[in-house]
């Protein structure tokens, strides 16, 4: 109670700096906004959000010097709110007559410049279909034709840091580290600077703290349940930056989480169909309310596409340092592992192809969502008919908060 009154008066009373700004900054996030780019500019003060032109080809990790007027990160109540996109991403306002001066010094110890470099070194050495799931997954940077393939799938959550990744980055670790006493312990270290890699985007941050709750109490000799490590990880998210209740990947993330650890309920022989068919179905509401379409192909592909490419991620990982081999001895094992993955693009072109009919009206996925998700989290928690009742009254409000 104290956490949601705590959360509340933050996004209320919500302060914004105005005035005007000169200040040394490094630039920690870029990314296209029509014809324009917006940067995320990290001061002293805090981090700003300006709109700048392509051609001053700024990149993650730059230290610039910046001047330009603040004022605050606008509001929209209707459709793409920039205010809480902006403010879930850390940045407390805008930047109005920016003008930017390029420094030639940058610190070699940036996190920011660390991941420009190991962005610039993927797109110069991979093949497109491995450096994009590796920009995907390992910066959280996602490539546009990738985007569009997956999108026409109903998967665009495998290119979204999520638990999928992040369990698959632990279990990689915990297989290396078999035998050592202190794999644990390694294992929350990677996941950290995992974190650091991806920017701490909202769906990256739950899955690891969740991760790092279970190892945690692991360690301890106390194991913490899914739904436990869900709950934990999503408020420990709130209390920190409250915006990221209108993060849609948070939202997609929590729902998908909160609906895996309910799994136990069902038979284990039809898991994986049931697990795939109700993560589609619990997040359509929120999915048609923020993009407004949704393929039905999703349906068929997911219990596929999950497993599937759990095996493909996992590959590229592991065939990825080939590209370190002198001589370009590792390219034909890069090149073979792009062509297998071109295979499986055909393959879902072809099942999304036999059905292409497409979601687009809203009403009333949000409420069968809703329905369906607390129906099966009242089973899992064993509640009564009048405690379901109350629990999916009390959802359906904080639901619709959150599609607002």
């Amino acid at each position: 109670m104290f956490g949601s009154l705590w959360s509340s008066y933050r996004v209320e009373t919500d302060l914004f700096l105005s005035g005007r700004l000169e200040e040394k900054a490094v630039v920690a996030f870029e990314r296209p906004w029509g014809s324009k780019r917006a940067v995320v500019f990290k001061t002293p003060t805090g981090k700003f959000v300006g709109f700048t032109s392509p051609s001053l080809a700024l990149k993650e990790g730059d230290s610039v010097g910046i001047k330009a007027s603040v004022l605050p990160i606008e509001r929209r109540n209707i459709g793409f709110n920039p205010y809480t996109y902006w403010r879930s991403r850390g940045v407390v306002g805008r930047l109005v007559g920016l003008q930017v001066k390029k420094s030639r010094k940058s610190s070699p110890l940036s996190v920011y410049r660390w991941r420009s470099s190991l962005k610039e070194w993927i797109l110069l050495n991979y093949p497109p279909r491995i450096r994009g799931y590796l920009l995907a997954m390992l910066l959280g940077v996602r490539d546009p034709e990738l985007v569009k393939l997956h999108s026409s799938w109903g998967t665009s959550h495998l290119l979204a840091v999520s638990g999928f990744h992040v369990a698959l980055l632990v279990g990689v670790i915990f297989s290396t580290l078999r035998g050592s006493r202190l794999k644990v312990q390694i294992s929350i270290l990677f996941l950290f600077v995992y974190l650091i890699f991806t920017g701490f985007a909202a769906s990256a941050t739950r899955a690891g703290l969740m991760v790092a709750f279970a190892l945690i109490g692991k360690l301890i000799g106390r194991p913490i349940k899914l739904l436990q490590a869900v709950s934990l990880a999503a408020i420990s998210l709130i209390l920190w930056r409250p915006w990221f209740v209108w993060d849609i990947g948070w939202k997609l993330s929590v729902m998908s989480a909160l609906t895996i650890g309910c799994m136990d309920i069902f038979p284990k022989k039809f898991l994986p169909f049931i697990l795939s068919s109700l993560l589609w179905v619990v997040n359509a509401g929120c999915v048609l309310a923020t993009f407004g379409t949704l393929p039905l192909a999703g349906l068929v592909i997911n219990p596929i596409a999950i497993p599937m490419f759990g095996i493909l991620f996992l590959t590229v990982i592991l065939f990825a340092p080939f590209a370190f081999l002198p001589f370009e001895m590792g390219r034909p094992f890069l090149l073979l592992t792009e062509g297998v993955l071109v295979a499986v693009e055909r393959a879902l072109d072809l099942i999304s192809s036999l059905m292409p009919a497409t979601l687009t009206e809203v009403w009333p996925w949000p409420f069968i969502s809703l329905g369906i998700f607390f129906i099966i989290l009242a089973k899992r928690l064993n509640f009564n008919n009048f405690r379901n009742f109350c629990l999916s009254c009390c959802g359906l409000f904080v639901y619709m908060l959150l599609l607002s």
